[in-house]
C-alpha cells in the first residue's frame, strides 16, 4: 500500500467471522459463562494483526442483513442450500457487532443487499475520494473489486491469508483481470452460492473461453465460433442460466448508502472502552496487541485514568549508587515481606544473564537495581549479589513473585539460594482455576490496571532488543512496576484463595515445590551423546531403507512427507478404505492411519490387499522412526549446556489444568517408554558420575485407580487394592464370570483397557476401536463392569451434577478447574465436558500425591546431608542420581515416604529400579 495515501480496511463481516468459526477446530468458551466465543477470538486476532500490518488510516466493516436480497428476487434457490446459522455462532456476531462500537468503526448494511455490495459501493466512493482500500474477506467473489486503489486481503485458513492485487488476480486467471472474475463464476458455477453453471463447464474451460471472446456478452454474440460443438451446445441450452449466473455474481456499486469518511478515522477510539470489551470477552492476552489511539487518549493513558477504579502509579528509585543500595537493604531488613522480579538478557533462565532487579515492599513504590546494563551509571554486579544476598536468603522475610521458578533459577547461578519464598502470583491464579495467569493479564483482569506491555520496551522481530540494551531509566519504570504489580497481586489473591478454599494447595504442596524444582533444573541430566550420535546414524540408515521398500512396493517414488502425495498413494493406488475428509483430500495424520490399522487387524475390513497394508505398516514405521529422531535423537545433543555439560529441562506446574507437570527443551516426559526405539532413548540418560553413581526409580503402581477407590469408595474396588489383588485380572475375572485363576492375558488386556477407560469417559466405540469387540458389545461389557462397581457410577454421575451446579470441580486438596463446556448446546462439546471433569479430580489429586511425596522425599535428603539428586519427574515416576553408597538410604527413604504421601482408604503402591541408565534398571 502507498504510504502517501490513506489508506482504508474494510471488512466483510459475515465472511470474517464464518472463517474464524470454521478455522477454529475447538471451543473457545467463557469462564464465567460457558458461551462459545472462538469466532469473536478468531476475527479480532485477525483485525488486531492486520491493523498492526497495514497501519491504517479509516475503518469500516459491512455485514449481511438477514432478510433475501435483491438476488433471491431474481433466483428463489440463490444460497437456498446452505445450511442455517450455528446457534453457538449467532450470539458471536453481538459480540463483534459490540467490539467494533468500541473501537468507534462504522458498521453499514442495507436491506435487500449483501455485504459484498455494500463494500463494493463503498470501494468506489472511497475511489473517488483518492483512498486506497484494503478489503478483508474470505469470499473469492470480492476479487472483482480489485483495481488500482483497491487489494483484496483473501483468508482461507487461520493463518493462511493471500493478497491480491491486479497482477495477483491476473496469476489466479491465468491472466484474466478482477473484471472477469463474474464471469468466470457464472459459467463454471459457485457451490457456495447455489449458482449452477453451464453443465460441464469447469475452470479450465471457462477461463479458455474468457481469454478467446472477453465476456460472456461476446461468447454468446460469437456463439458459432465456440469450439468443441459439445460446449457450444452446453452453451446454448443453458443461455439464460448462464446470464442469470452472471448477474447474481456481479457485485453491486451503487447501493444507496451516506457513507462519510471522517467518521471512519480509525485512531480517534476510545480505549477505555475496548478494553472493557476485551475484559468481558477474556480476552486479556489483547490488550497489549490494541494499537495506539489518538492523542487525547494516549496522554489519559499516561495519567493512568483510562480505566475505571485505576490508581495505578509506581513511584520508581533507581538503586545507582552505594548510598541507594544501603537504603534499599535498610528498608528491606525492616519489612516483614516483599516482592522482587529479575530483568535479564534471555528467557532461558540458566542462559540468562542477570541485567537488574526490582523489589517493592510498599505498594506504589518500587527500586530497580541496574547490574548489566550496557550503557549508564550502575553498581557493580558481584557488590549487589554480595549485599543483597542477605536478605534474599532470610527465612523470617516473606518473598513474592510472580513465575519465581525463573527468578530462582536464574538467582541460583549467581549463587543466591532464595529463602522463604512464600506466594507466586502466576501458581495462585492457576489453582484458582483462572485462564489467564500472565502478570499483565491478572493486572488488568483483578486489579483493572493495563501495563506496557513488554515489546514497547525491547521491540518485536529482527529488530527486537534484549534487555541490557534498553536504557537504564526505561527499564527502571517497567521492572519497578512488576514488583509493585506482584505486591498489589499477592494481596488480591491471597482473598481470592482463602475464599475458594484453595490457600493450603499453593501454602503446602505447590509454593514449597517451587525450590525443588529450580534444584532439578540446575542439577541437569547427563546424557551420553556418542550413543545417540550413533542412534541417528542407525535410524538414518533404517528410514533409508523403509523408504526405499515403500518405492518398491508403490512402484514409483513420492514425497513420503507429503500428505497430499501420500494419501494419493494410500487412498487411490493402493485403494485403502478412506478416512477423514480434509480440504486436501483423506487423512494421513498418525492418528488416523494408525485407527485404520487397528481396524484392518481386527478384520472388521474385508479384501486388503496385502502390498497396502504392508505399505501402511511401513508408513508408520518411518514416522515413528523420524518423530523419534528429530524430537529427541537428534534434538538432545543440542541442548546440552556448554557450561555444565548437561541437558536441563524446565519444568512447568501450570502446564495442565489438572495440576500435572510439564516439561519442555527437553519435554522428558513424552519419551516413549513401551518401545525399543524410546528405550534406546532412555538408555542416553545417565549419572553425572558413571563409576560412583547409579540412577534409581520410583513408581507408583496405579495410582489413578486406587484415587478413584478412595473418591468413590466403590466396596469391591476398595477391598481388590486392600487386598493387593491384581486389580485388571480382578476385573476381567467378573466380567468374564470366571475365576481369576483362569483369565487369560487377553481377557486382562481388556478389563485393563475398561478400568482406565472410565476414568476418560470410554464409549462402546471407544472399546471396539482399542479391542476386537463391537459397540454392541462393548456396551455390554461397560454395563457389567458398572454393575461390579456400582458406586463408581454413582460417584461419576456425582461429579457431572457437580460440574453443571457450579462450574467446576476441583481435587482432594482444593485446586479447580472451571469447565464451561458442560453448558454448551453443541453435544460433543458438553460431552468432551464431561469427559474433563471426570478426570481432573482423579489426575489432579494423583498429581498432588506426587508433589507431596517429593517434598517430603527432599526434605529428608537435605536432612540427612546425603548427596543423592532428584533428577526426572514423569508422570507417576521419579528419577534419582544417587551415589552408589548412598543407595539403601535412598530406597529405605523412598519406600517411606512415597506410600504415606496422602491417606487414602487403599495403600498407596511404588515399585523401585535403579540401574547405570534411565532404560537399564531392575
Amino acid at each position: 500500500m502507498s504510504s502517501k495515501k490513506p489508506l482504508l480496511i474494510l471488512m466483510d463481516g459475515h465472511a470474517m467471522v464464518y472463517r474464524a468459526w470454521h478455522a477454529i477446530q475447538q471451543p473457545l468458551n467463557l469462564r464465567t459463562t460457558g458461551e462459545d466465543v472462538r469466532a469473536v477470538y478468531g476475527f479480532l486476532n485477525s483485525f488486531l494483526r492486520t491493523i498492526a500490518d497495514f497501519n491504517p488510516t479509516h475503518c469500516i466493516i459491512a455485514f449481511d442483513t438477514p432478510g433475501p436480497t435483491f438476488r433471491h428476487d431474481h433466483y428463489t434457490e440463490y444460497k437456498a442450500h446452505r445450511p442455517p446459522m450455528p446457534e453457538e455462532l449467532r450470539s458471536q456476531f453481538t459480540h463483534i457487532r459490540t467490539m467494533m462500537n468500541a473501537f468507534e468503526i462504522p458498521i453499514f448494511e442495507e436491506d435487500k443487499y449483501e455485504a459484498d455490495d455494500v463494500i463494493g459501493t463503498i470501494c468506489k466512493k472511497a475511489e473517488k475520494e483518492g483512498i486506497e482500500t484494503l478489503i478483508l474477506t474470505g469470499d473469492t467473489d470480492e476479487l472483482q473489486l480489485v483495481s488500482p486503489l483497491v487489494k483484496v486481503m483473501l483468508s482461507h485458513s487461520v493463518q493462511g491469508k493471500s493478497l491480491y492485487d491486479i497482477k495477483k488476480v491476473q496469476e489466479r486467471y491465468e491472466g484474466l483481470g478482477p473484471e472477469t472474475v463474474p464471469d468466470i463464476k457464472a459459467l463454471e458455477g459457485d457451490k457456495s452460492d447455489n449458482i449452477p453453471g453451464v453443465p460441464g463447464i469447469g475452470k479450465k474451460t471457462a477461463i479458455r473461453l474468457l481469454k478467446e471472446f472477453g465476456s460472456i456478452e461476446k461468447i454468446y454474440a460469437h456463439l458459432e465460433k465456440v469450439h468443441p460443438p459439445k460446449v457450444q451446445n452446453d452453451l446454448r441450452e443453458n443461455h439464460n442460466q448462464t446470464i442469470q449466473g452472471k448477474f447474481l455474481t456481479t457485485i453491486v456499486k451503487d447501493v444507496p448508502l451516506q457513507v462519510d469518511f471522517g467518521n471512519a478515522l480509525f485512531w480517534k477510539y476510545n480505549r477505555e472502552n475496548v478494553i472493557k470489551e476485551l475484559k468481558d470477552l477474556e480476552f486479556f492476552s489483547m490488550v497489549d496487541r490494541l494499537p495506539k489511539s489518538s492523542d487525547h487518549d494516549l496522554e489519559s493513558r499516561k495519567n493512568n485514568t483510562y480505566l475505571e477504579h485505576n490508581q495505578y502509579q509506581t513511584k520508581c528509585t533507581i538503586v545507582d549508587t552505594t548510598e541507594k543500595l544501603d537504603s534499599l537493604i535498610k528498608s528491606l531488613e525492616s519489612s516483614d515481606e516483599f516482592a522482587f522480579d529479575t530483568e535479564t538478557t534471555s528467557l532461558n533462565a540458566m542462559e540468562a544473564k542477570l541485567v537488574g532487579l526490582s523489589f517493592s515492599n510498599v505498594i506504589g513504590s518500587g527500586w530497580y537495581i541496574p547490574v548489566g546494563h550496557a550503557e549508564g551509571n550502575q553498581l557493580k554486579s558481584d557488590d549487589v549479589i554480595e549485599k543483597l544476598r542477605p536478605i534474599l536468603e532470610n527465612k523470617s522475610i516473606s518473598k513474592y513473585a510472580h513465575n519465581a521458578n525463573y527468578d530462582l533459577t536464574v538467582l541460583k547461578n549467581y549463587s543466591i539460594n532464595i529463602q522463604n519464598l512464600s506466594f507466586d502470583t502466576m501458581l495462585a491464579a492457576h489453582v484458582t482455576g483462572r485462564k489467564s495467569i500472565g502478570l499483565k493479564a491478572l493486572a488488568l483482569e483483578c486489579l483493572q490496571i493495563e501495563m506496557t506491555p513488554i515489546t514497547e520496551l525491547i521491540g518485536t522481530g529482527k529488530t527486537q532488543l534484549t534487555m541490557d540494551q534498553i536504557p537504564i531509566t526505561d527499564t527502571a519504570e517497567y521492572a519497578a512496576a512488576d514488583s509493585d504489580i506482584t505486591l498489589r497481586l499477592y494481596r488480591f489473591l491471597e482473598k481470592e484463595l482463602q475464599e475458594k478454599n484453595s490457600k493450603k494447595l499453593l501454602d503446602q504442596i505447590e509454593t514449597p515445590l517451587i525450590p525443588i524444582l529450580v534444584r532439578m533444573q540446575t542439577n541437569g541430566i547427563k546424557i551420553d551423546v556418542d550413543l545417540l550420535l550413533t542412534m541417528s546414524e542407525e535410524i538414518g540408515s533404517e528410514l533409508s531403507i523403509i523408504e526405499d521398500n515403500i518405492f518398491a512396493l508403490v512402484g514409483h517414488q513420492f514425497n513420503l512427507k507429503s500428505s497430499q502425495q501420500l494419501g494419493e498413494i494410500l487412498f487411490k493406488e493402493l485403494k485403502l478404505p478412506n478416512t477423514k475428509k480434509t480440504k486436501t483430500g483423506y487423512s494421513t495424520d498418525a492418528q488416523s492411519l494408525e485407527g485404520l490399522k487397528i481396524i484392518i487387524d481386527q478384520n472388521k475390513i474385508d479384501s486388503i490387499d496385502s502390498r497396502a497394508y504392508t505399505v501402511l505398516n511401513q508408513v508408520l514405521e518411518y514416522r515413528q522412526l523420524s518423530k523419534i529422531k528429530s524430537t529427541y535423537v537428534d534434538s538432545l545433543p543440542t541442548l546440552v549446556n556448554p557450561v555444565t555439560g548437561k541437558i536441563h529441562t524446565k519444568y512447568n506446574q501450570t502446564g495442565s489444568a489438572t495440576g500435572r507437570l510439564s516439561s519442555n527443551d527437553p519435554n522428558v516426559q513424552n519419551i516413549p517408554v513401551r518401545t525399543n526405539l524410546g528405550r534406546r532413548v532412555r538408555k542416553a540418560f545417565i549419572p553425572g558420575n558413571i563409576r560412583e553413581c547409579i540412577l534409581l526409580a520410583a513408581d507408583y503402581s496405579q495410582i489413578e485407580l486406587r484415587v478413584l477407590a478412595h473418591l468413590s469408595l466403590d466396596p469391591n474396588l476398595v477391598k481388590a487394592f486392600q487386598q493387593n489383588q491384581d486389580i485388571h485380572a480382578s476385573t476381567a475375572s467378573s466380567i468374564y464370570g470366571i475365576n481369576v485363576k483362569d483369565v487369560l492375558p487377553e481377557m486382562r488386556r481388556i478389563a485393563k483397557i475398561m478400568n482406565f477407560g472410565v476414568l476418560y469417559g470410554l464409549s462402546p466405540f471407544g472399546i471396539s476401536q482399542q479391542t476386537d469387540l463391537s459397540s454392541e458389545e462393548g456396551k455390554t461389557f461397560i454395563d457389567t463392569y458398572f454393575g461390579m462397581y456400582p458406586k463408581i457410577q454413582e460417584y461419576l454421575d456425582s461429579i457431572k451434577l457437580q460440574v453443571k451446579q457450579f462450574g467446576y470441580v476441583q481435587t482432594l486438596m482444593g485446586r479447580r478447574r472451571y469447565i464451561p463446556e458442560i453448558n454448551s448446546t453443541n453435544f460433543n462439546v458438553r460431552s468432551a465436558g464431561e469427559r474433563m471433569a471426570i478426570n481432573m479430580p482423579i489426575q489432579g489429586t494423583a498429581s498432588e500425591i506426587m508433589k507431596i511425596a517429593m517434598i517430603k522425599i527432599q526434605d529428608k535428603i537435605d536432612s540427612m546431608n546425603m548427596k543423592s539428586k532428584m533428577i526426572i519427574q514423569v508422570h507417576d515416576e521419579l528419577i534419582f542420581e544417587t551415589p552408589i553408597k548412598e543407595i539403601s538410604n535412598l530406597k529405605e527413604i523412598v519406600s517411606e515416604l512415597m506410600p504415606t504421601a496422602m491417606d487414602l482408604v487403599v495403600p498407596l503402591e511404588i515399585k523401585i529400579k535403579s540401574g547405570p541408565t534411565w532404560d537399564n534398571m531392575q
